[in-house]
């Protein structure tokens, strides 16, 4: 089984080890052909580069396939690269696919208990019907906690998705007080509901993708349709309601530039909105925490356009 890790990956090595093979390329130059690729793990991902490579073979290939690579490791522009001498497809028992995922900060039955205790907490009865028509689905219920809330930036995990709604559910329940003209349920089931399209957005092999529909449709427009067809359902379920739960969910990026259709305009989805952006960032800091080994200097973050610097262990006794 796997052990050897991207984070244990040093220059100067010779490495033999499985990974999942994010994404690759055959490049040609003077007749001579390479595979440049992106490999990666549960750790994070790591540059490969395979010299004089048959491109009858490339094909055999995919994106997301668990490939055994030998070879040694290299720096190329400051950024660690494996060059590939031996590339093969990986077999079943020879991994376990845990190892190519981040582990969420809760527990699929922890995630589970937290969906209820949230739901328990409703009060307005049309929003606690919706809520247990779309919950009481098992198999709605199953993808719910099982999908990633991104591909690459936060809560990318098995179960990221229902970990960062019922993050956002449970600032809503801390800060519920201090603003009591918000309604406090309808901000409950918009951060239960605002990313629940992405069921059907994201694809998990051995990476996470996005689907067909994902790209062609979005969370966003999924989303909406879904929870609109659910209170439908529900014998006079207030149209005025329905209306601003919506405008929660297609609101919730905050600008049409990041695919909202439209922005903000009620208390409740700015709301909505600031809390998402901020456990999105805080989800997104965690894993660049991770990376950094929890402590010192960050690299420079492209998305954040800054350097994070994460304290040293040996700061308290300074």
């Amino acid at each position: 089984m796997k052990d050897l890790f991207v984070k244990d990956i040093k220059p100067g090595e010779k490495v033999t080890g499985y990974f999942a093979l994010r994404k690759h390329e055959l490049l040609e130059k003077d007749g001579r052909y390479r595979i440049s690729a992106e490999l990666g793990d549960s750790t994070g991902r790591i540059r490969a580069i395979m010299w004089d490579a048959d491109p009858e073979k490339t094909n055999d290939f995919q994106a997301g396939d668990i490939v055994k690579v030998r070879g040694p490791v290299t720096t190329f522009q400051g950024r660690l690269q494996i060059r590939i001498d031996i590339l093969r497809l990986a077999e079943e028992d020879e991994y376990e696919m845990e190892d190519f995922f981040r582990k969420a900060s809760r527990t699929k039955d922890e995630l589970s208990a937290g969906l209820d205790r949230i739901i328990s907490k409703i009060e307005n009865s049309y929003l606690k019907q919706l809520l247990e028509a779309v919950f009481g689905d098992e198999d709605i219920r199953h993808r719910y906690l099982e999908s990633p809330a991104a591909k690459l930036l936060h809560h990318d995990t098995i179960g990221g998705l229902a970990d960062h709604s019922l993050n956002m559910a449970e600032i809503v329940l801390r800060m519920a007080d201090q603003y009591p003209k918000l309604d406090r349920d309808l901000l409950l089931c918009g951060a239960l509901f605002h990313d629940i399209g992405k069921i059907w957005e994201y694809e998990v092999l051995s990476s996470i993708d996005f689907s067909d529909a994902g790209r062609l449709v979005g969370h966003i427009n999924q989303g909406d349709e879904f929870i609109t067809g659910k209170a439908d359902s529900i014998e006079q379920f207030p149209e005025n309601l329905l209306v601003h739960l919506r405008h929660l969910i297609i609101s919730h990026q905050g600008e049409k530039a990041k695919g909202s259709p439209v922005v903000p305009q009620t208390p409740e989805a700015l709301f909505l909105h600031g809390i998402d952006e901020l456990d999105s960032k805080m989800g997104a800091i965690e894993k660049i925490r991770e990376r950094t080994g929890n402590e010192g200097w960050s690299g420079y973050q492209q998305i954040f356009e800054r350097f994070f610097y994460f304290g040293h262990s040996n700061d308290d006794q300074e």
